[in-house]
């Protein structure tokens, strides 16, 4: 009888067996990507479309309210109107004088209270409940409030003012306490977020560092400063970018606040972008400021996370 001899494959061929355990092998490393398509897709349809809708109707001449006009283009006119008016500027840099004053103002505040409830104190529960009690309000309902709160008639802020011996004021009609009194509300509702993610990396530090600095005589203002501020920093910097894209960004106070006035005092970059979509219909303005928010909320990310990412590099060395 003849003995069968053992299939050897050829170079270039695989046999059946080798092409499953190939396949196999092919469709593990696919897993990961077919388990994040359906979260690219979505990220796609709801994030990136809409960009690339908002930044072809920045070149066109589209008003929403008129159907009958034809969508003509426009190319860089919108942006030259847009960049070449007085409003867009003012609203600019009230935009930049919100953020920098309410995240400067929130960020202290919060890190203050977090140093102050880093320690044992008759009541420490309470007073936190308390502090954190804005951070369940809604931003429209604190809008709200703070609006009945400033009223110049019959405001609770002026009742207190008066008890000081200073006369009522207009605070929201006022073209110099109109912007500083919507700061005041921002600050309210975001300085306890601050104050509890300080408070959170306050509890997570190491306390071998302090403890070797009080037994070496270091006073608590130079263990802040040197060793708790700089463990700090990563924490820090993420908040303030947090805060920045949010105060960049704002939009619900001023609108049930002032509404943009008076006079324009209290408009911001996306106030007005709204205003010019939503209300003037000009689908091609409106994006252009929507466009100039996105880049500059990218850039100054872009910024701290650079140097937070420094930082920490610095660390692993």
């Amino acid at each position: 009888m003849r003995q069968r001899l053992p299939t050897i494959s050829r170079p270039g061929f695989l046999s059946k067996g080798e092409r499953i355990i190939r396949g196999l092998i092919r469709s593990e490393r696919l897993i990961p990507y077919w388990m994040l398509a359906p979260l690219l897709v979505g990220l796609a349809i709801l994030v990136y479309s809409p960009m690339i809708g908002t930044f072809a109707l920045s070149f066109l001449r589209y008003f929403w309210n008129k159907p009958q006009q034809p969508i003509r283009w426009a190319g860089l006119n919108n942006y030259i109107d847009i960049f070449s008016e007085s409003l867009f500027w003012q609203a600019f840099g009230n935009t930049i004088v919100f953020m920098i004053v309410s995240t400067g103002l929130s960020v202290l505040i919060g890190l203050g209270l977090a140093v102050m409830f880093d320690r044992k104190f008759p009541g420490k529960n309470v007073f936190m409940t308390l502090i954190l009690l804005p951070m369940m309000t809604a931003p429209v309902a604190a809008a709200l409030t703070w609006k009945f709160l400033f009223d110049g008639q019959w405001g609770a802020v002026n009742y207190f003012v008066n008890v000081m011996g200073i006369p009522n004021q207009a605070w929201l009609a006022s073209p110099k306490l109109a912007l500083p009194a919507i700061m005041v509300a921002d600050i309210w509702l975001y300085a306890p977020f601050v104050f509890l993610v300080m408070f959170a990396s306050l509890q997570a530090l190491p306390q071998e560092p302090m403890e070797a600095a009080r037994i070496d005589g270091g006073s608590r203002w130079q263990i802040f400063t040197r060793i708790t501020l700089p463990l700090l920093v990563p924490n820090f910097l993420l908040i303030i970018v947090i805060r920045l894209m949010d105060t960049f960004r704002v939009f619900d106070f001023i609108y049930i606040m002032t509404n943009g006035g008076p006079g324009g005092k209290t408009e911001t970059i996306g106030f007005l972008s709204y205003e010019r979509t939503f209300r003037h219909f000009n689908m091609g303005q409106g994006s252009v400021i929507a466009i100039f928010i996105l880049v500059v909320v990218l850039l100054i990310s872009w910024y701290f996370i650079r140097i937070l990412q420094k930082g920490l590099l610095e660390q692993v060395r």
